[in-house]
């Protein structure tokens, strides 16, 4: 960013922009209605992430379109894969536990695409081949200084990290870091054992979620939420659950009875209160609790909020195939109804 010579008002425009674009593309590629939209704005996650100026609503943006790209049929034909590369490389180079996403994705397009097989596995093949040589080419240009302060970092990374202190000693920063790593740590384990704990959770996950949805054409939707939940129970430092609400909800909410609805919207807006309640309670001087009422060692929005996310995300996407009956886009997320004032259905056989 430096190097672009953004100063802070082009900054924060296209902060802004990105934190916009993402919960507007997603709904259109979903189908989804834009009611959807009062999750965003009712958000202290959403909203945090853009008053702290974070970069990662950019880095969410370029993921969707990213998946969006390689999800047949492609909008941009073989354009896609050149600008897919640049743009995994860009999103990989700030901050590259993303790679996580993108693995997640490729295997849930190889196993619930609806083009063949080996048609994907070029493509994929091409972005990765054409990311690498992206990647490498940045590396080269660091020169050797850079170069060797990014080994030197990269070889002692757990060293200098605030959340691998043991509990008592951990800031607040540790209670917002709401990632499988993070609660591992706060059980007890070193650093470097819950590291790897924390990857074979999320090659457990990956595997499961290949294996139950394989053979099924997934809409772009449940493919990028699969991949999009998985990126969240598999990397290290994440202060917010920005829009995790948003996705699982666009995802969930077709396949849910009434009362699943009902249950999901519950949950949904009580977990988004307490994220407020959180901000009240720091400026009240109750601490610094500021994004998350859960305790450093009692991480309970990691156990339970990220696992529930998954599991719901995956048995929707195992409802939904191309042969099932969805709801048109218009339909209304609280009351079921559509715009005419009936419940509409249509079986999609190629949905994108």
């Amino acid at each position: 960013m430096w190097q672009f010579h953004l100063t802070a008002a082009p900054w924060e425009i296209l902060d802004l922009a990105c934190v916009v674009a993402f919960p507007l593309l997603l709904l259109r590629w979903a189908r989804a209605s834009w009611w959807w939209l009062l999750l965003v704005v009712g958000s202290w996650d959403v909203w945090a992430t853009y008053s702290g100026g974070n970069v990662e609503a950019m880095l969410l943006v370029g993921a969707l379109v990213v998946a969006r790209l390689l999800w047949p049929p492609r909008p941009l034909g073989p354009a896609a894969v050149p600008l897919a590369a640049v743009l995994v490389a860009f999103v990989v180079l700030v901050k590259p536990f993303y790679v996580l996403f993108f693995v997640a994705f490729g295997v849930v397009l190889l196993r619930a695409g609806s083009e063949p097989r080996r048609a994907t596995l070029r493509s994929l093949g091409a972005v990765a081949s054409l990311t690498t040589l992206l990647l490498a080419g940045e590396v080269i240009r660091w020169g050797p200084a850079l170069r060797g302060d990014a080994l030197r970092y990269l070889a002692h990374t757990l060293d200098a990290q605030w959340f691998v202190l043991p509990t008592a000693q951990q800031t607040p920063m540790s209670a917002w870091n709401r990632t499988p790593l993070q609660a591992l740590i706060a059980l007890g384990l070193p650093a470097a054992p819950a590291q790897l704990v924390a990857a074979l959770v999320w090659l457990a996950a990956l595997g499961a979620s290949a294996w139950l949805v394989r053979g099924r054409r997934l809409s772009f939707a449940s493919a990028f939420a699969l991949a999009f939940v998985l990126l969240y129970l598999g990397r290290p430092v994440g202060w917010t659950l920005v829009y995790l609400d948003l996705v699982v909800c666009v995802v969930a909410w077709p396949a849910l009875p009434r009362a699943g609805r009902a249950l999901l919207l519950v949950g949904v807006l009580a977990l988004l209160a307490s994220h407020w309640a959180a901000l009240v309670l720091t400026g009240l001087g109750e601490g610094l609790p500021l994004l998350t009422l859960q305790p450093a060692d009692r991480p309970w929005e990691t156990w339970i909020v990220l696992p529930a996310a998954w599991a719901l995300v995956l048995w929707a996407a195992r409802q939904l195939t191309s042969q099932d009956p969805v709801t048109l886009p218009d339909q209304d997320p609280v009351s079921g109804a559509t715009t005419t004032g009936g419940l509409a259905t249509v079986t999609v056989r190629d949905r994108p």
